[in-house]
């Protein structure tokens, strides 16, 4: 009895099919597999007496529903080689966005959460003040005043402690000793550099925040001194972002030559997955060249409207009071790169991802949005072994302030202004930094100055050259001194 087969044989496939399939750059394996899928496509059609050149989503969803979801698609990728015209209606609803929560749904849901890990008579006192009402008429007064973001870190960071002091069989209660447990542990962890000292000052802030805000009736003098010693405590050291801020130029370069090497990868590609791991370098390439000429919030890269977001000529982005965190509209201009950068990026890469009533400029591996977070994680993942420090959206902020204000010290309030800053809190820190580098660069002057009055060579020279060393400074002066005795004894 004849062995059933499940492909058709390419000796008999439509001669203009054979041909096109064979003229395809494939490996060995992508072309045994994938023909293999191709033939299993004629195969079906001709059992079902079909016609085989009837190529769309609906009929390749039909006629594969009994197969593997791996082995649908190969045939989908074989049929795109096939029929290359019918290749974008195959991959066209890949993407189906899901209907986000309500925001107040997902707040009153967190503040549950939380509440449950709270001792009984913090819950009572927290749960009016955090009511959240259907109609948002009868909010509690602290989801009122302070932002979600605040809540759901307060909340956390207080249910954070409740749950240390049950583990380590305290009161479970806000109290100078379960705090100072929580505090040596954390200095532990700080000297071996498992935590920042900065971390640990913005959970004693939290705290003392939530606490002060919920318990008015007791006195909370005790936790604010313990704040405000961190606080200063952690102002010495340096912040996190701080220490990954890189040359905003060298960023700029690197995203150029990061966006060439996606060019080359798409040319190069020959399945989907190879498309769209080029569409993904030259997405963190534009953001890298983006960033470092527009320092703009992640979030707001992330929501950039391809047609409402650009001009038509790609050389501006506004963003509406909706889309910035001080709430005000933002507008840049693009330099010749930034703008042939998105050229690139929209015409070649995105169209081949982008589902197709997409707005996003930005788009995630399947045509849909994508997360401020994912897009930050991709800068982190080419950033570290490049520069060696993982370089975060927001640390590039904080080159180009540091830029701006070593740039032009006596502008430095331009930094507030070109970076967003919800307020002006942030000035002062960049007048203290343009103080200083003005007082460096002063001092800088008058050394020289002085130097070049008296003659004298200020270049570099080695540390120890010419120095005697310590020790055998000590060996000398003790020498000395023993012979000095030795000669007064012998004299008298």
């Amino acid at each position: 009895m004849p062995k059933h087969s499940l492909t058709l044989p390419r000796s008999s496939w439509p001669e203009d099919l054979r041909t096109r399939f064979e003229r395809r750059q494939l490996s060995e394996s992508q072309r045994k597999r994938l023909g293999s899928a191709l033939g299993r496509w004629l195969k079906i059609a001709d059992d079902l007496g079909v016609d085989a050149r009837a190529v769309s989503r609906q009929t390749w969803l039909e006629r594969t529903q009994h197969m593997t979801r791996a082995l649908r698609n190969e045939v989908r990728q074989a049929l795109a080689i096939a029929f290359p015209d019918a290749a974008a209606s195959l991959y066209a609803d890949d993407y189906h966005g899901t209907l986000r929560q309500d925001p107040r749904v997902q707040l009153r849901a967190m503040i549950a959460r939380n509440l449950a890990r709270f001792p009984d008579d913090w819950r009572d006192a927290a749960m009016p003040l955090l009511h959240v009402d259907e109609a948002g008429l009868g909010d509690g007064i602290l989801v009122q005043a302070w932002a979600p973001s605040t809540i759901k870190r307060r909340l956390e960071g207080a249910a954070l402690h409740f749950d240390y002091c049950r583990t380590r069989q305290l009161a479970v209660d806000i109290t100078p000793k379960s705090l100072r447990a929580k505090l040596r542990e954390d200095q532990a962890r700080v000297e071996s550099g498992e935590r920042r000292l900065g971390g640990v000052a913005i959970d004693v802030a939290g705290l003392a925040g939530f606490a002060a805000a919920v318990r008015p009736e007791r006195s909370w003098a005790w936790l604010m001194t313990a704040r405000n010693r961190l606080k200063k405590l952690a102002n010495y050291h340096g912040s996190r972002n701080a220490s990954r801020a890189i040359d905003a130029a060298e960023l700029r370069a690197a995203g150029q030559q990061l966006l060439d090497k996606a060019d080359a990868l798409h040319a190069a590609a020959r399945n989907r997955r190879a498309l769209v791991a080029a569409h993904t370098k030259a997405r963190t390439a534009l953001m890298m060249i983006l960033l470092a000429e527009a320092p703009i919030r992640i979030t707001s890269c992330a929501e950039v409207e391809l047609r409402s977001g650009l001009l038509d000529d790609l050389t501006g982005l506004f963003l509406d009071g909706s889309s910035t965190k001080e709430g005000d509209i933002d507008r840049r201009a693009f330099s010749a790169t930034l703008t042939d950068a998105i050229g690139r990026y929209v015409g070649l890469h995105r169209a081949v991802v982008a589902a197709r009533e997409e707005t996003r400029l930005l788009v995630g591996e399947r045509g849909g949005p994508i997360k401020a977070a994912q897009l930050s994680k991709n800068l982190g993942d080419f950033t570290e072994p490049l520069f060696g420090v993982r370089v975060t959206p927001h640390a590039i902020r904080h080159s180009v302030g540091n830029f701006i204000v070593a740039t032009a010290p006596d502008e430095a309030a331009l930094a507030t202004i070109i970076l967003n800053h919800r307020s002006d809190a942030v000035t002062p820190a960049y007048h203290q930094r343009a103080d200083q580098i003005v007082a460096s660069r002063k001092l800088r002057e008058a050394a020289e100055s002085s130097a070049a009055a008296l003659s004298v060579d200020t270049s570099p020279t080695r540390r120890n050259a010419g120095r005697m060393k310590l020790g055998n400074l000590r060996r000398r002066a003790i020498t000395s001194r023993a012979q000095t005795r030795f000669h007064r004894k012998s004299i008298k």
